[in-house]
């Protein structure tokens, strides 16, 4: 029989659930997007993703020798298909390739910024999709993050419950 401590103990953990969910996906600063955004959102859409943010802007923080550098990373999108999340590099005109340094780089800016499953890039001018996916140990990471909370949980239930 659950008592009103259990309840109260299962209600924290489903607040705090529900509370990693709004900070993780929280885009409340955002930049004006731009016209051909708005063209690739309506095509992402038609493709059948969901579009959480518009020109979504994310802070990485550098400690460099004890002083903190402060990065912006701005993604023009950031949309969703089921429960997998994606941004959206929009490029025209011929943008450039993989190949090039500047492109990695914004790539990997966004892995770290915005934790997605993959990152697309759209051109506009031949309304292709291509879906990039960074291979890395994340999963390991929160597989062992969701043990040492579950593990937590379970000491704090026992403590309380055979106070």
């Amino acid at each position: 029989m659950l008592t009103a401590i259990d309840y109260i103990i299962i209600a924290s953990f489903a607040f705090l659930l529900l509370l990693y969910k709004v900070v993780r996906d929280w885009y409340g600063i955002r930049d004006v997007p731009r016209r051909i955004d708005e063209k690739a959102a309506d095509l992402l859409r038609e493709e059948g993703y969901h579009v959480q943010a518009r020109a979504a802007v994310k802070f990485i923080d550098f400690d460099i020798e004890g002083k903190i550098h402060r990065q912006k990373v701005k993604a023009d999108l950031v949309v969703r298909s089921g429960l997998k999340k994606y941004v959206v590099e929009v490029n025209a005109k011929d943008a450039g390739s993989m190949r090039n340094a500047d492109i990695r780089r914004r790539i990997l800016e966004y892995k770290i910024a915005f934790a997605p499953n993959g990152i697309m890039t759209v051109d506009m001018d031949r309304e292709r999709i291509r879906i990039i996916k960074i291979s890395n140990r994340r999963w390991l990471n929160t597989l062992l993050a969701m043990g040492a909370a579950v593990s937590l949980g379970a000491v704090i239930y026992l403590f309380v419950r055979f106070l």
